[in-house]
């Protein structure tokens, strides 16, 4: 405590000069914890942003869109390939077809698609659009195989299956004459759960029936992927949803995709675009803190250490009476690396107080507000069908919201602890060299 308080009486005896250290040396703390805070924001962001947009990767057959059918199936031994690719967290395998015999009716017509009469026109979804829409059109049913190991199947877009009846297929059900109605086509028929129907002379039982929350995905049939295969006489699966563990891996694992796959037997599908869009200003952002972090805790090292050198040469008379009556270089050291101490933790502490009104101020200056990608309801036709289709969203950043978490008041601790420490290196050096006998001669 003695050491204390006598290193600050003498820092208080050149109040301008310590001032002057102590401002400089806040400010540079200040500016290394705001781009700390503004870093750890920009990273929560990106997360954010990532668990939005998703990981998903689908791979379509070439030629496919949506519900509509086209193109060769994918072979199956390349299907297996996609496990073996870096980043892949999850294979989901889906076969897709249409049904229009007789056996079942679909719930999806004219007049639920929104058309007034033969040459009436519908209107895609937002308002904006028209299109001609014949009274006698019936869409066909989507029949969608999936393997029973896929807990949480996606149906069409970003529509998934939740089980309002019944239950989901079990693992030994791969190939099982069963299959599970979405709530709208179970309605249509009249089914329930127990209730058989048959398609292409196959009977199957109704084991579930869910609920998806779109119109297009209540209206499907779900059958075991092996099953679709046996009753369609399909070789292959249609489409893949591919996982990636991380949205910074979904550009790399679709290159890979890729090299399995020419263009001409499989559209690969990312969200890549809609992605960097959003992401590109928050990335910037993140970059530009880290550097600007970087250069906060080197102007700090650099003006602790000059700090000292500067204390160092002004007290060399001082060094030399105090190694004249016998003090060790140690204890020297020591009152000169307290002082160095109280300097970095008092500027320390004034850094993290900045930090609290001017964290959000510089996250704003950092960051492009108002980025936007499009979905349902924006942008072009093509973007408007794909919403009607059940797919895309609106995803806007506003800025970033960065919180100042009172474990900056520790951070700012830590790093002056740490500057002082490294700083205190020189005064031991230094106080080494000085030879009592020179310093007073030459006084």
């Amino acid at each position: 405590m003695t050491l204390v308080r006598r290193s600050i009486r003498n820092l208080v005896r050149s109040p301008l000069r310590t001032g002057a250290i102590v401002v400089i040396l806040a400010v540079s703390i200040g500016l290394a914890l705001i781009m700390l805070t503004v870093h750890g924001a920009t990273e929560n962001q990106l997360k954010s942003i990532g668990e939005e947009i998703g990981t998903e990767i689908t791979v379509r057959s070439a030629g496919t869109f949506g519900a509509m059918g086209g193109g060769e199936p994918l072979d199956d031994d390349k299907v297996d390939e996609l496990y073996s690719i870096e980043h892949v967290a999850d294979v989901q395998a889906t076969i897709q077809t249409q049904y229009s015999g007789d056996s079942l009716e679909s719930p999806i017509d004219a007049g639920s698609l929104g058309g007034r009469g033969m040459g009436g026109m519908g209107r895609f979804p937002g308002g904006e659009g028209d299109f001609e829409m014949p009274t006698d059109f019936t869409m066909p049913i989507t029949v969608m195989g999936f393997d029973p190991a896929t807990s949480d199947p996606v149906l069409m877009g970003d529509a998934h299956m939740e089980i309002a009846e019944g239950r989901y297929f079990t693992s030994n059900e791969i190939d099982a004459d069963v299959a599970i109605l979405g709530v709208d086509l179970a309605e249509k028929n009249d089914l329930e759960v127990g209730s058989q129907f048959e398609i292409e002379g196959v009977t199957l039982e109704v084991i579930g029936i869910y609920e998806s929350g779109q119109s297009f995905g209540d209206a499907m049939l779900v059958m075991p992927i092996e099953t679709v295969q046996r009753v369609f006489e399909i070789d292959g699966v249609t489409s893949v949803v591919v996982i990636a563990d991380d949205v910074s891996s979904v550009n790399t694992v679709a290159d890979s995709i890729r090299e399995i796959w020419s263009e001409d037997e499989a559209d690969v599908v990312t969200a890549e675009d809609q992605y960097e869009r959003i992401n590109s200003a928050v990335v910037s952002a993140g970059d530009t803190s880290q550097m600007a972090m970087i250069a906060g805790f080197i102007i700090a090292g650099i003006v602790i250490v000059f700090s000292v050198v500067l204390l160092m040469r002004q007290r060399v008379k001082e060094i030399g009476i105090f190694k004249a009556i016998g003090a060790s270089n140690w204890r020297i050291g020591l009152q000169f690396s307290a002082e160095t101490l109280v300097m970095a933790l008092v500027a320390g502490i004034i850094g993290a107080l900045i930090t609290f009104p001017l964290a959000q101020s510089v996250g704003n200056m950092l960051i492009d507000t108002g980025t936007t990608a499009p979905g349902p309801g924006g942008g072009g036709m093509a973007e408007r069908a794909m919403g009607f289709f059940g797919g895309g969203g609106v995803t806007s950043v506003a800025g970033i919201d960065i919180a100042v978490s009172p474990e900056v008041f520790l951070y700012a601790l830590l790093v002056a602890a740490g500057l002082a420490i490294v700083a205190s290196m020189f005064p031991t050096w230094y106080i080494s060299r000085v030879k009592p006998a020179e310093v007073l001669r030459n006084e």
